[in-house]
């Protein structure tokens, strides 16, 4: 499948274009980095591969939770490509992403995904590897870093900025079953492709952002 891949909700601004084996990424680390070098990767990547949106099979794109003013401008930039070109699009959680990309190679068992909410709060899921497959247990949801408890006693391992911003809170809350930390792990559009897979896709029309609070922050 040739997806072409937007990553936005974060600090971490990303685009892929994933044409079977074959994998480009632009991606950069900035808070406004977002709005100036989307359209512009975009192009240069499909320039680099040869290709035009008529060749693509679809649009994945984070659909959050994470930033309101980036999360609006890729679905947006999503959304209105996917109507020009009459793509389907493929709604990925920036939660998945982040465990997806943050996975250790070969890695089976628990990992927290945690990405910093601002105000105080953290927005987090729990996901379950084995073999090639990744489950979220239970749901996404938005806490303060204290008020984060670890599933039950087993061995689980973190990853996302939320370890940074909130290091010494998460780890008290979550315990001794907390093995390892990548707290400089982040969403990326190439693990945006790879879950596009496993994904239900939508018309354009119809991608929504996923906020998990009503007073959202940019």
């Amino acid at each position: 499948m040739k997806v072409l891949a937007i990553e936005t909700a974060t600090e971490a601004c990303s685009v892929a274009l994933v044409d079977g084996d074959r994998r480009l990424q632009r991606k950069e680390v900035g808070a406004r980095v977002h709005a100036g070098a989307l359209l512009p990767w975009i192009s240069e990547l499909l320039a680099e591969a040869g290709m035009t949106y008529s060749d693509l099979d679809g649009i994945a794109v984070d659909r959050g939770p994470g930033g309101f003013t980036s999360i609006r401008l890729g679905l947006g930039v999503a959304q209105g490509t996917g109507l020009a070109h009459d793509l389907p699009a493929f709604p990925v959680s920036s939660l998945a992403a982040l465990a997806h990309a943050a996975r250790p190679a070969g890695y089976s068992g628990r990992m927290l995904a945690a990405l910093d909410a601002r105000m105080g709060e953290v927005y987090a899921g729990w996901f379950e590897f084995e073999d090639d497959r990744m489950q979220l247990i239970g749901e996404e949801i938005l806490r303060p870093p204290g008020d984060l408890q670890p599933l039950d006693d087993g061995l689980f391992i973190a990853a996302g900025n939320a370890l940074s911003s909130y290091g010494s809170e998460l780890r008290s809350a979550l315990g001794g079953g907390l093995e390892t930390v990548d707290a400089e792990a982040w969403p990326t559009a190439l693990a945006v492709a790879a879950l596009a897979t496993r994904t239900r896709p939508v018309a354009a029309h119809e991608l929504k952002p996923i906020y998990l609070r009503d007073r959202v922050t940019g």
